[in-house]
């Protein structure tokens, strides 16, 4: 008997072809497009952003957050952020600063109400938690502040 290997081969590279285009072509057919991907795949170019909206409200929970985060795990990095004329007159030191803040309490601090004021060049954000604490954040660019622990040690504005 006499068999032709080549022909054979054939027959099973043209079999192996059928399965693989079927395959695609049914994958293709079922493809579920309803999810919407497409928008969130989309190739973006260099420098293109999507545009989303931060309220006032927000950006003074973002600044409370931070403050209280670095008050808690990086206190130089606090001290640092406090206003100069402001942390001279209060603590006038870091050791100073230090014992203020190992009097605080981490938990209790969530916004209860704040309020927003433009003047020439900053917007000062007066925030309140919920506890009655008073911080104010005079900053002159997306979380480049300063802050004031109260609004009678120093003029803020």
């Amino acid at each position: 008997m006499n068999k032709n290997p080549i022909k054979y081969g054939i027959i099973i590279a043209i079999i192996i072809l059928v399965f693989v285009g079927a395959y695609f072509i049914i994958s293709k057919l079922t493809e579920d497009n309803s999810l919407g991907y497409e928008e969130f795949l989309k190739d973006y170019e260099v420098n293109e952003y999507i545009a989303s909206y931060v309220s006032d409200e927000d950006m003074a929970k973002i600044y409370l957050n931070d403050y209280i985060h670095n008050m808690f795990y990086d206190v130089e990095k606090a001290y640092n952020l406090l206003d100069e004329e402001y942390k001279t007159k209060k603590f006038g030191s870091l050791d100073n600063f230090k014992s203020y803040v190992d009097g605080l309490e981490y938990s209790t601090y969530v916004l209860s109400r704040y309020y927003k004021k433009d003047t020439d060049g900053y917007i000062i954000f007066g925030v309140y938690d919920k506890n009655g604490n008073f911080f104010a954040f005079k900053t002159k660019g997306v979380l480049q502040y300063t802050v004031f622990l109260d609004d009678y040690t120093v003029e803020i504005w």
